[in-house]
């Protein structure tokens, strides 16, 4: 390849993957290839990212294991993409990258409502896969980043679903996989592997390797990329067809009140709200438990950027719900297992000291934003304020680990604002697998301009680096994928495995580089 031109070069691998893929299914004209190296946060902004050489297209495995073939043959840097919705890893960095983009792999192959799984592919999203799972009576989490995007995607990242308190979050919803590795192998787990149609278990054979994308942020498309998967589903009373009045932004939802109940308890501090979150986990009542943060509810409470500041201005919610507890009781059995949590729900609130809060803020938010909690819809008005959102920690302990992390967080919130916009030291707390953890994060609005997001992000590496050097995971670090496990690694001594892995199955170091680790 040294002998010929670099656009003679470019012109033999369109032909490549062409051949594979079929006309139409190759992009490099710049309208196409310009759309798919930035999006709400930093990289495009701070000049960090590229657009990509090709966008391609591929229809299922074989043509996924085509497209990775053809990039381990010509040293191709490739970046498997679901919905799309984080640049923080799938900007392109780097010359010659290729974009495998999934829009083709839409399929929701089986649902087996008997066993409860459904088969699916990597650009079906939440909402089609809730739409499909409710009319069977069956129903499964939705991440924060909205029910717009890849259901796959969620299972492989973060995925603390606002009902993961009861069903796990969702990587523990995993089953078979079908999986192109970074070398052009397929690997197939579970009943996969024995039989590719069906996915109904996932461990096995031989070690779990679901571990090898079960990390805290998944592996950022560092270790190929996956086509199929089998996820669990789970029991569901509501409605066969969500209930939605309206149109959005104006869009309310009323869940039946004979099976779901929600509630707003206020408490004087954190430790008296997680006091409570721990009560109710004891109790094993609920299906949704969430500390939310006085600025989450104006961002999905308000319809436009001029409703959120001045309403923000008026505190409405920074005066009504501090330290306040969302709480969804869910009748699964039966309407009398949810009058039953409501007067265990009654004694709690007694016990741990907790009120209602006014009745006319319960009234704002429950109809037109709580019940995004059980399918979000409204998880992207988040960075409408400023154009982008950030973050100080992101960590997973205990509960009470939490409290302390989100106090952290207002120290920096504090050191970092400006950049930092006002926003009523934001302290999301999480509680997951019945009270058993809690997540600690501190959500934030800044301006999406170079000089702001420039400086945040220095000092955001900064404390992450001053944190490392103390021996301290705040859990922002894992998002940024490669560059931090290069630094952490070392500290909690995980680089050699992650390196091994790389390793052994991207010997061309082709997915992802520099992501889940640099192996140079």
């Amino acid at each position: 390849m040294e002998n010929i031109s670099r656009h003679e070069q470019h012109e033999e691998i369109f032909n490549a993957f062409e051949a594979a893929l079929g006309k139409g299914n190759v992009k490099d004209n710049p309208a196409t290839v310009n759309a798919y190296f930035g999006d709400w946060l930093p990289p495009k902004t701070l000049g960090q990212s590229i657009p990509p050489e090709f966008v391609v297209l591929p229809n299922g495995t074989m043509e996924t294991q085509a497209v990775v073939k053809i990039c381990n043959r010509y040293k191709l840097p490739f970046v498997p993409v679901g919905s799309n919705q984080w640049s923080l890893s799938t900007a392109p960095t780097l010359p010659g990258t290729v974009i495998i983009d999934s829009k083709r792999m839409k399929e929701l192959i089986e649902i087996d409502e008997d066993n409860m799984f459904a088969i699916i592919e990597p650009y079906l999203t939440v909402a089609q896969l809730h739409a499909e799972a409710n009319k069977r009576g069956l129903y499964i989490g939705s991440p924060e980043a909205s029910a717009q995007s890849s259901a796959l995607a969620g299972h492989t990242f973060q995925g603390l679903w606002g009902v993961a308190y009861r069903l796990g979050v969702s990587f523990r919803n995993v089953l078979g996989m079908e999986w192109v590795l970074p070398d052009g192998e397929i690997l197939r787990t579970g009943t996969f592997s024995l039989d590719p149609d069906c996915g109904y278990w996932g461990k096995g054979p031989g070690p779990d390797l679901r571990g090898m994308m079960r990390g805290y942020c998944g592996a950022l498309g560092g270790i190929g990329m996956i086509t199929k998967m089998a996820v669990k589903l789970h029991p569901y009373p509501g409605p066969k067809v969500w209930t939605a009045q309206g149109h959005i932004p104006n869009m309310t939802t009323t869940m039946p009140k004979d099976r779901f109940h929600w509630e707003l308890i206020k408490f004087d501090d954190l430790e008296g709200a997680a006091r409570y979150m721990y009560e109710v986990g004891r109790a094993e009542i609920g299906g949704v438990v969430q500390k939310w943060p006085t600025v989450y509810y104006i961002w999905w409470w308000a319809n436009c950027n001029e409703e959120y500041w001045t309403e923000w201005q008026k505190r409405t919610f920074q005066d009504n719900v501090k330290h306040t507890v969302g709480t969804c009781l869910w009748g699964f059995t039966s309407d009398e297992q949810l009058e039953y949590e409501k007067r265990v729900l009654e004694d709690i609130i007694k016990d741990t000291g907790g009120r209602r809060v006014k009745q006319e803020i319960y009234d704002m938010w429950i109809p037109r934003a709580a019940n995004n909690w059980i399918r979000d819809t409204n998880g992207s008005r988040m960075m409408r304020p400023a154009g982008t959102f950030l973050a100080l920690t992101l960590a997973s302990d205990t509960i009470r680990s939490s409290v302390d992390l989100v106090k952290q967080g207002y120290k920096w919130i504090d050191k970092f604002s400006p950049p930092i916009l006002d926003c009523d030291g934001p302290d999301w707390i999480g509680t997951y697998d019945f009270s058993h953890f809690g997540f600690a994060e501190t959500d934030f609005p800044v301006e999406k301009t170079p000089e702001d997001l420039g400086d945040l992000m220095g000092k955001i590496m900064g404390m992450v680096k001053e944190d490392l050097q103390k021996g301290v995971e705040n859990g922002i670090g894992p998002f940024l994928g490669g560059p931090y496990h290069e630094m952490a690694g070392p500290v909690f001594k995980y680089d050699k495995l992650l390196k091994g892995i790389k390793k052994a199955i991207d010997p061309n170091m082709v997915s992802n580089p520099p992501h889940n680790i640099s192996v140079e």
